[in-house]
């Protein structure tokens, strides 16, 4: 069974400038797993969006 949780956010600061933008470059996954929890494996996934600066 997944469970999914998301943003609300539209936008985010560009870390070079500091400038929020909601013009997105691309995405990618992340994943990250752990040992089991309560005797199952446990896996994270993340899609993670890459702002442009405007």
């Amino acid at each position: 069974m997944a469970t999914r949780a998301r943003t609300v956010a539209e936008r985010a600061a560009y870390p070079a400038c500091g400038t929020a933008s909601a013009r997105v470059h691309s995405r990618y996954v992340r994943r990250l797993a752990d040992s089991a929890v309560g005797g199952r494996p446990a896996l994270i996934e993340l899609r993670v969006r890459r702002f442009c600066c405007s």
